[in-house]
């Protein structure tokens, strides 16, 4: 980074607060604290004239709202260097000028950096591959809206530390015995039941209290595309197992899929209750 860069917006809002008089003084009766040190001999050039500070209570706000704004830019500062660390890979960003880092700086924490917004654009160009629509299968489904080459994941997020994390909840059928009955239906519909080692058998709670199920916290209404996925004998798309420890399973196409072309899943590697939805006799037909 430059050694030259303009007053932070911490340094901005002590000298809009202060007024264009009295350094010395406001300077003497802050000095206890660290942070008003550090930001005095890191520019000093905008420190050139405070007012007199009227009482003890006044320069303990200023210094509150101080801290306050360093520890935004603190948490912007972290969100940049994530954003380069993202667009020009691991490595060394000594060399990055501090233009550049602004460049990529949000205005506010709810806005996209230019990197974010980069990756945006550049997921629409080439990642950007399926919809919902009617299926001829059955109910919805996902269908591929351009040719999907073979061997990727049709579902990949961008800036996908944006995102919220998916967390469940285990419940049994039990537990669900006052969920209405349509509501009861969705879940079993996008909810896979928890299965044993063998991939096949279902877990059951304890005594009578039935399988078990994982649930999204966030309800019905958040769901992920992928869960629209059909069944097929012959999927044209295949489970992925988690690399890492506590991430979640992701898709990958076994084959290139034609543009309009529906994606399936085989719903034998869910489950035999899974299964059971599209088959009378899961056992059977696996």
């Amino acid at each position: 980074f430059s050694s030259r860069r303009p007053p932070s917006q911490a340094l901005q809002l002590w000298h809009s607060t202060l007024g264009p008089a009295g350094h010395e003084k406001a300077m003497a009766k802050a000095a206890a604290c660290p942070l008003a040190a550090r930001a005095e001999s890191d520019s000093e050039d905008v420190f050139n004239e405070f007012p007199e500070v009227g009482d003890l209570a006044t320069e303990v706000e200023v210094l509150r709202r101080t801290i306050v704004a360093l520890r935004h830019e603190n948490r912007q500062l972290r969100r940049q260097v994530a954003a380069f660390q993202q667009h020009q890979g691991p490595g060394d960003v000594s060399g990055v000028s501090a233009s550049a880092v602004s460049a990529a700086a949000p205005k506010t924490d709810s806005e996209l950096t230019e990197g974010e917004a980069r990756r945006l654009l550049q997921h629409l160009q080439e990642e950007a591959f399926v919809r919902l629509a009617p299926s001829p299968i059955s109910g919805v489904g996902v269908l591929a809206m351009r040719q999907i080459p073979a061997g990727i994941d049709p579902f990949a997020l961008c800036n996908d530390h944006l995102a919220a994390k998916e967390r469940f909840a285990v419940f049994a059928e039990k537990d669900m015995r006052g969920v209405p009955p349509v509501v009861l239906d969705a879940v079993r519909a996008f909810f896979v039941p928890l299965t044993e080692d063998d991939g096949w058998t279902p877990q059951r709670g304890p005594g009578d209290s039935g399988i078990l199920f994982g649930v999204l916290a966030t309800g019905l209404t958040s769901l992920n595309v992928s869960w629209y996925l059909n069944h097929s004998d012959e999927p044209n798309v295949a489970f992925k197992d988690a690399e890492d420890e506590g991430s979640y399973n992701s898709f990958v196409t076994k084959r290139c899929i034609r543009e309009d072309e529906e994606l399936t899943v085989d719903y034998r590697e869910l489950g035999r209750e899974f299964f059971a939805l599209v088959t009378a006799n899961p056992d059977t037909d696996r």
